[in-house]
């Protein structure tokens, strides 16, 4: 048997900084001589590892790193982004509210810089309370072109910048917890039951907030106050109750904002966990039931009489509605595209030369 080649690698001859990858390794001397029977002689590479060096490789940055490829909809600059749209959404409305002074918009008046504010959320959460309305054609055209704006746009970034806060206080549960009662530690995820049950608690904590202040502030009974705050996050808004001081509206500008974003998303949460749990309950028939002829024709691809592994996985990831038939062809035209020699595998020389 030919002895290993231990030369190092010369590292001008890499343009990219060297790095170690665990994942991916060039076969050993032992597994080399076992195997030798049974493959065809492969052609020399270049690449060559010492006897006592571990299963590692050189590779680019850019092949090594799976993290330079994350979505901008994971990092944190998607607040910066809602916070800097909500303000300049609000910034127009106020100035349009301040222009069009006391003839441009009817209603029970206090500050006119809270009163703007105060409109425009209520506009933004689409509420629409009516005590604060637009008077003129003017005003009128202004609310369409703004509740269109901030419906279709605004409150698509802001549901973003919710959504991606629970979804990194999940993460940081997740990574604080080893099971028990949050966490189911096999599956690697929060027990349904918890997020259901901390859904229902942002619904109960927001609505029991706005009644508290709507009591204190607004002077509201407690059947009335828990009335108004419900009608509220829901976003139904009858109009027979509303925010009527300076104090309250101040509140309101805020309060609004926050728990009808919150408690839409908890109550979409609900829907997802339904869902979820029915799609685990036919995931898992699917995956206890019997193999068929039917299936085994319809699962061999390459229409070679059996089925392998990769065969099944990917027609069982079908039957669960996983993974489409698009999905797949998506996925073999990027293996086309690193398989640069057409040998139907995936190389590190094939990895390196697609790089450069």
């Amino acid at each position: 048997m030919e002895p290993n080649n231990t030369s190092p690698i010369d590292p001008s001859s890499l343009t990219q900084p060297l790095l170690l990858h665990t994942q991916l390794s060039l076969p050993s001397s032992s597994s080399t001589s076992t195997s030798s029977h049974h493959h065809p002689k492969r052609s020399k590479s270049n690449l060559h590892r010492a006897n006592t060096a571990p299963a590692i490789s050189v590779l680019p940055t850019s092949l090594s790193s799976p993290t330079s490829s994350r979505s901008p909809l994971l990092s944190s600059s998607i607040l910066r982004h809602a916070f800097l749209f909500l303000l300049a959404y609000l910034s127009v409305g106020v100035t349009v509210y301040c222009l069009a002074g006391p003839t441009g918009f009817i209603g029970n008046q206090t500050n006119v810089v809270i009163d703007a504010v105060y409109f425009c959320i209520v506009t933004l959460c689409t509420i629409g309370y009516g005590d604060i309305a637009p008077a003129t054609a003017l005003t009128k055209a202004f609310s369409c072109l703004f509740v269109l704006v901030g419906f279709g746009l605004i409150d698509v970034l802001l549901s973003g910048a919710v959504s991606y806060m629970l979804d990194a206080q999940e993460a940081a549960i997740l990574a604080g917890a080893r099971g028990g009662v949050l966490v189911d530690a096999e599956k690697g995820r929060m027990r349904i039951r918890m997020k259901v049950a901390l859904a229902v608690l942002v619904v109960i904590l927001c609505i029991g907030v706005g009644t508290i202040a709507m009591i204190f502030i607004e002077n509201l009974n407690w059947m009335d106050s828990l009335y108004l705050s419900v009608m509220s996050v829901t976003t139904v808004g009858y109009g027979d109750r509303a925010f009527k001081t300076l104090a309250g509206r101040a509140f309101a500008s805020v309060w609004l904002l926050v728990s009808t974003l919150a408690v839409a998303r908890a109550f979409l949460f609900l829907a997802e966990a339904r869902i979820d749990r029915r799609h685990r309950r036919i995931a898992k028939w699917i995956l206890n039931r019997d193999l068929t002829v039917e299936d085994l024709l319809a699962a061999d691809i390459n229409r070679s009489g059996f089925i392998s592994k990769s065969e099944f996985v990917i027609y069982k990831l079908k039957e669960m509605g996983k993974i489409g038939e698009k999905d797949i062809l998506l996925i073999i035209n990027q293996f086309d595209k690193l398989d640069i020699n057409n040998t139907g595998k995936i190389t590190l020389p094939g990895l390196l030369n697609t790089d450069r």
